[in-house]
């Protein structure tokens, strides 16, 4: 094997995968906790996350576009507006895709494994990312714009049924999860969004996204780390839920329901 300054092959070896010229991958003896390899001029890394059905894929290069922070998908039909993101959903046991800035957060069923998984979703990646193609097709920038309208529309409702400290209040809470919460998250491979905020009860509501989704110590994250911060900086903030999976059910049901009435 041709080996120059740490170069196998046309790949770079960082001793636990590397990359031979006919693309397949071969494990080295000394596998740690992340995996890294180049080709061309594309670098990924793969990191652990809380959440042991998710692992976090940092491409090493801007995926987004600027003021786009995450970008979910849930199911394959969700992802049709991703050419990449239904390759990924292609592969039996993925559950949910996520782009961020620079990275892909993955998460797969109970019953998959990753040494499995991991190889052709290199594959898929590579070659997605090494040859320039779009990450999102024009369909969901046209979905986009109308979905950002409906919530322009609804926000500005919404504020104007409150009174002047209640917007300052959901103002400075947006910001904080903005500026404080929110990048920790993404450093994980997950994601929060802001849901609604009462401000009699003081009960914020929020959903979680990515590799936050269905982790055992989100909850214990939510409650210990994302609640502490905001009730100490905003006293009108009396406790934090995730409602994710609420929404996800209520958005289940009603497709069910669309469906059904297809049918008849």
């Amino acid at each position: 094997m041709d080996v120059r300054n740490g170069v196998v092959s046309n790949c770079r070896n960082f001793g636990t995968v590397r990359l031979n010229a006919k693309n397949k991958y071969l494990k080295s003896n000394n596998v740690s906790h992340f995996e890294k390899f180049t080709r061309r001029s594309i670098f990924i890394q793969t990191e652990k996350t809380p959440n042991e059905n998710a692992l976090k894929f940092i491409a090493g290069k801007k995926l987004l576009d600027d003021g786009v922070r995450t970008i979910e998908f849930r199911s394959r039909k969700d992802a049709i507006k991703s050419p990449l993101a239904m390759k990924l959903f292609g592969m039996e046991g993925i559950e949910t895709v996520m782009f961020g800035e620079d990275f892909i957060t993955i998460s797969k069923n109970d019953d998959s494994e990753w040494h499995l998984l991991k190889p052709e979703l290199f594959s898929i990646m590579m070659e997605h990312l090494s040859s320039n193609k779009p990450l999102l097709s024009e369909s969901y920038y046209t979905s986009l714009e109308n979905k950002k309208n409906i919530a322009d529309a609804e926000n500005r409702a919404e504020m104007s049924d409150l009174d002047e400290e209640s917007q300052q209040t959901i103002g400075e809470i947006k910001e904080l999860l903005d500026t404080r919460i929110r990048p920790s998250i993404n450093e994980d491979g997950g994601d929060l969004e802001f849901v609604s905020f009462d401000m009699k009860t003081g009960v914020l509501r929020v959903s979680l996204h990515g590799a936050c989704r269905g982790c055992s110590s989100s909850e214990i994250t939510l409650k210990n780390g994302i609640e502490n911060m905001l009730t100490y900086y905003i006293p009108e903030v009396k406790s934090v839920e995730n409602v994710g999976s609420e929404l996800e059910d209520l958005g289940k049901k009603e497709f069910e329901k669309f469906e059904s009435q297809l049918k008849e």
